[in-house]
């Protein structure tokens, strides 16, 4: 728009602006997200100056974000409907100050992360069971001092702890890992449901400006005589 003389311009520290965009891509990873992407939403944030011209004031930000973001459409729903629960939720930094923060890494797939969990927690529990042993086998070993009754009981309660330490371990991490199927499948769900009515929408606005595009028809105008033989 046309400026005039009297055009002022505020700025300040404080003053920002900030957008909120639905975006479509080739695939692209989002940090929190199991899947890969093709439609997410962006946040921006902008450093903004207020003009005043004609007695409105008019809004315009900087051309570059001092923060943008992705977030998948599940990640976005949690945002705005759970305030004030823990840190927020994860979201994907696209660029701070104008620097470009790369690309997120691919996720582990989910039965990767259980079975090195799994590895994980039978290795120590392997580690303590071999390591009871030994000591056993140590003082079965010809011309050794047997065990008292004490030190036997404590090897036996080392057995003991261990063995349970495995029977309570493998079903929590079962547990763990059927619990996180269910999540990622109902966050499957709400970005399947996401971009059908990012989709819907756009069909609409498309049915919409086609529809603004279509010719006017216009009825003909009687004359005087055409008139009183209608009547």
């Amino acid at each position: 728009m046309a400026w005039d003389d009297d055009m002022t311009t505020e700025k300040h520290t404080s003053y920002g602006m900030v957008g909120i965009n639905r975006c479509q891509s080739s695939g692209t990873y989002l940090f929190g997200s199991m899947a890969r992407h093709h439609s997410f939403i962006t946040l921006e944030i902008r450093r903004a100056e207020r003009k005043r011209n004609l007695s409105n004031d008019y809004y315009h930000a900087d051309s570059l974000p001092l923060i943008e973001i992705e977030m998948t459409h599940e990640q976005f729903g949690m945002l705005i409907s759970s305030p004030g629960i823990g840190n927020g939720v994860p979201c994907t930094l696209r660029q701070v100050g104008g620097e470009g923060q790369g690309d997120c890494p691919e996720p582990e797939e989910i039965k990767s992360k259980f079975a090195h969990d799994l590895k994980q927690t039978t290795s120590k529990m392997v580690k303590t069971l071999e390591g009871l042993s030994d000591q056993l086998g140590e003082a079965l070993l010809p011309g050794n001092k047997p065990l008292s009754k004490k030190e036997l009981g404590v090897l036996l309660g080392g057995i003991q702890s261990a063995v349970q330490g495995i029977k309570s371990s493998i079903p929590f991490i079962e547990d763990s890992f059927n619990e996180t199927m269910e999540k990622e499948i109902d966050k499957a769900v709400t970005e399947l449901e996401g971009v059908r009515d990012h989709m819907l929408q756009n069909v609409a606005l498309k049915a919409i400006g086609a529809a603004n595009q279509m010719p006017e028809f216009r009825v003909p105008m009687l004359g005087v005589g055409e008139k009183e033989a209608k009547k």
